[in-house]
């Protein structure tokens, strides 16, 4: 994304105010300081003319506006839906007491990556090995028990019936499932494809604004620095919800950082 190279919460704005800045500047240069648009000024283009760039830049905007609020929906659904799935794993009793001991310390584990590695270190673009580990001993811990109830009653594992470990091996599906759409929805920043071309109509739109303006440069100036306002607001609203892991109005894990914290007291 353009202000990837930036840091803190107002980066994006702020890099959106400067790309529109520097449309409003590259437009007066070009219509008012080369010859490119000089026949204008006897023969100036309709009024109208400035609609239709402005009306597709409109479009885009409303477009990728859509799909960046579609995408914070999701990635909220994916945290609520993450937090609720491991709130089961920690509440179903199954096995024995140090077995429910080892998942909570499992299930702390994952936690302390997922805050630390996921989303503090990659912002939730890449998986943490950790956390696919905890989750994987947690598995492996159920059908260890699954298995120990078809071996004969020397054995050490405590047995866990099949309704037991269907139950839990469901949450622990639906943990999987709204990890991976947390991470997956991470990627959503690293496209720049959509923001070069919403950039480039900007421009368009702008040189089109100052061009119907050519016959008067005060004119032009008064409608150039509104119409590159409205720009930037327009950009900063869809940038600001472009990634829900960015920005001043990123999603925070305070679901996980609460379970965590509450796992941490018990073992004490």
């Amino acid at each position: 994304m353009p202000f990837e190279s930036f840091n803190g919460q107002l980066a994006p704005l702020i890099t959106m105010f400067l790309w529109s800045l520097g449309m409003g500047l590259l437009s007066y240069y070009l219509v008012y300081k080369t010859t490119l648009f000089n026949h204008l000024i006897e023969v100036p283009l309709v009024p109208p003319f400035a609609a239709l760039p402005a009306v597709m830049f409109a479009f885009l905007m409303g477009f990728m506006s859509s799909d960046a609020w579609q995408n914070y929906s999701y990635a909220r659904t994916a945290l609520i839906n993450e937090s609720v799935a491991i709130t089961r794993i920690l509440n179903i009793p199954v096995g024995t007491p140090e077995l429910q001991k080892n998942i909570k310390l499992s299930v702390q584990t994952y936690l302390d990556a997922v805050l630390n590695e996921e989303w503090a270190d990659s912002i939730n673009k890449s998986p943490s090995p950790k956390a696919q580990a905890s989750i994987d001993s947690i598995e492996l811990s159920i059908w260890q028990g699954v298995a120990a109830c078809g071996q004969s009653s020397g054995k050490s594992l405590p047995c866990i019936d099949s309704a037991m470990s269907s139950v839990f091996i469901g949450a622990l599906n639906d943990l999987r499932a709204a990890r991976r759409q947390r991470l997956s929805l991470g990627y959503v920043g690293s496209t720049d494809g959509k923001w070069i071309l919403a950039i480039f109509l900007g421009l368009i739109s702008v040189i089109s604004v100052a061009a119907v303006h050519r016959h008067n440069i005060k004119t032009g100036i008064t409608a150039l620095i509104l119409y590159c306002l409205s720009i930037w607001i327009a950009l900063g609203i869809a940038v600001l919800f472009s990634n829900p892991y960015e920005g001043s109005e990123r999603l925070k894990p305070i679901p996980f950082m609460i379970t965590l914290e509450s796992l941490k007291n018990i073992s004490k």
